[in-house]
């Protein structure tokens, strides 16, 4: 049996299959993204959006508490805590900025809580404990082993309960008994 016509045809099925794969791919990499700048009075908030803007170039923060207008804001890879503020309308007059450092650059997903004036009385105690139920992120990164990152989920986990000892806090994903050992003579729930 001769089986030339048959390799003829199969070779030239797979040139064709080729060509059609090369000239996608050239199509497929010549694609750019494209920026569209909304006028803000056709956007139903007032802020100018980016639309298709590379997602490594943008970043996306929670600011909440003593600002103007708390939310979650698209900034750009590189601004700092004082641009979330100004993006939010600036700060109340109840805000306390004394443990706020707002030269400090943002990472994509970050909450940042402003503290009242009220707040900040009651998370430190007479006795220079932190509360952990009621301290800032920056108290709680004033704690050895705590850094942005910890003292993110103990603020998370006790949005949704109270600590009722300060043993819990090895509830706080990441928090083992080694680290508790090293700040449980610095921490209260009082």
């Amino acid at each position: 049996m001769n089986n030339r016509p048959y390799n003829k045809g199969l070779a030239i099925v797979l040139i064709i299959a080729f060509l059609i794969m090369a000239a996608l791919g050239i199509k497929l990499s010549g694609k750019e993204e494209e920026i569209v700048f909304n006028d803000s009075e056709n956007n139903e908030n007032g802020s100018n959006e980016i639309i298709g803007e590379d997602p490594e170039e943008s970043i996306f923060v929670d600011i909440d508490g003593e600002v103007m207008n708390p939310g979650v804001y698209q900034l750009e890879s590189g601004d700092r805590v004082n641009d979330a503020i100004i993006v939010a309308g600036g700060l109340t007059d109840n805000a306390c900025t004394k443990n706020l450092n707002k030269a400090r650059k943002l990472s994509d997903g970050e909450k940042i809580y402003i503290s009242s004036e009220d707040e900040n009385v009651i998370s430190s105690n007479s006795s220079g404990l932190i509360n952990i139920n009621t301290a800032s992120a920056n108290e709680l990164m004033s704690l050895p082993g705590i850094g942005q990152v910890y003292a993110q989920r103990i603020i998370d986990y006790r949005s949704s309960k109270l600590f009722s000892s300060i043993e819990e806090i090895t509830n706080v994903d990441g928090i083992g008994e080694k680290t508790f050992n090293k700040m449980k003579d610095l921490i209260t729930i009082n």
